[in-house]
């Protein structure tokens, strides 16, 4: 048959609804769709929650060492990969302020460091920190001065701190950032993700000139969502990591099935002298319109599914759940034509008995 022959016929099929190719369509992108939705959903979930934990300040690890913790060893450690930054701190005489004179506001000084580990917006160079919750209670604003019975003090930022089970020291409290040399308490250091390696360089903050007997401990600044997230494993363990071979398969399934259903059509076309060739062109092209239109809603599905809630990238999601719905394709144009190298000419009255 001529090139022009066979799109023709192909055309006609398509249109008449011989080829079933809205009902396969539709077939493809509702069980493809849907497996790949799940696995997106899944993987989206895992998302949520390891957004979740690094939120919560879960992913903050914390070093103590009383007196014995050096303020720029331990902000270096933010140059570390998989450190998202790092802060030193030590308690300091409270600050009285002239608008609530007996109730001493707690300070602390911090290395500069910390406001990568705490979220700190700051809007000048000099000044306190004080978290939104604080800062909404003095109804002071970033820039604003403080009287307190040292001096004015400036706001020079604030930083989000909600009670969600976190050490609540900072929640109430006056940060005062400082580059002194003076030896600190303790090292904050904003793990992610989590690495035995990665916490074990805090004990590199640690003076060396700290006594042998320093009493050093290591913990979470927030220990409430569990010691450690391992994202990695659960990705790899989760139960829709065989989603993207199962939906090649079915795929595959509903491939075999479209052309399964026509035998007797493509028998009696070999009995009247269709060659083999031109009926796998045309029953390929008719399986590839409709497997292309259903991997097209499908994949819209997919692309919603991948976005939806997602706080981390969307993209990466679909390099997960989309190829095996692209594979789906391939995979029902191979169905088609396994099924089609199955039809024998010689069983076209038993296809017919059978129909």
């Amino acid at each position: 048959m001529r090139p022009s022959a066979i799109l023709s016929e192909a055309w006609r099929n398509l249109a008449t609804g011989t080829s079933r190719a809205a009902v396969f369509g539709l077939g493809l992108a509702v069980v493809c769709g849907a497996l790949a939705v799940a696995d997106a959903r899944n993987i989206v979930a895992l998302e949520q929650r390891a957004a979740e934990f690094v939120a919560s300040g879960a992913s903050v690890r914390v070093l103590s060492a009383e007196s014995s913790v050096n303020g720029s060893s331990c902000d270096a450690l933010s140059g570390v990969p998989g450190v998202g930054g790092a802060g030193a701190l030590r308690e300091r005489a409270a600050l009285r302020l002239d608008a609530m004179p007996d109730n001493p506001l707690p300070a602390y000084t911090v290395t500069p460091g910390l406001a990568a580990v705490l979220g700190v917006e700051t809007v000048t160079a000099e000044g306190v920190w004080l978290s939104e919750e604080t800062a909404r209670t003095l109804e002071a604003t970033p820039g604003q001065s403080l009287g307190t019975a040292e001096g004015a003090l400036t706001v020079a930022g604030t930083f989000p701190y909600p009670d969600d089970g976190r050490d609540v020291r900072p929640g109430y409290a006056a940060l005062v950032p400082s580059a002194d040399t003076d030896p600190f308490d303790e090292c904050w250091a904003r793990v992610w993700p989590p690495s035995e390696s990665t916490q074990e360089l805090l004990l590199s903050a640690v003076a060396a000139d700290s006594p042998a007997d320093t009493a050093l401990t290591t913990g979470q600044l927030n220990a409430s969502l569990g010691e450690t997230f391992d994202g990695a494993a659960e990705f790899s363990d989760r139960i829709t990591r065989f989603v993207p071979p199962a939906t090649a398969l079915a795929g595959l399934l509903l491939g075999f099935v479209s052309v399964r259903l026509r035998r007797l059509e493509f028998a009696s076309a070999l009995h009247v002298g269709q060659s083999r060739r031109s009926q796998l062109v045309t029953a390929l092209l008719e399986t590839g319109v409709w497997s292309t239109s259903g991997l097209v809603l499908a994949g819209c599905a997919l692309v919603l599914a991948s976005h939806a809630g997602n706080p981390g990238e969307p993209g990466a999601v679909l390099a997960v759940s989309g190829p095996g719905l692209v594979a789906a394709v391939p995979a029902c144009l191979a169905g088609a034509a396994l099924a089609l190298a199955g039809v024998r000419e010689r069983h076209l009255f038993r296809y017919f008995k059978e129909r």
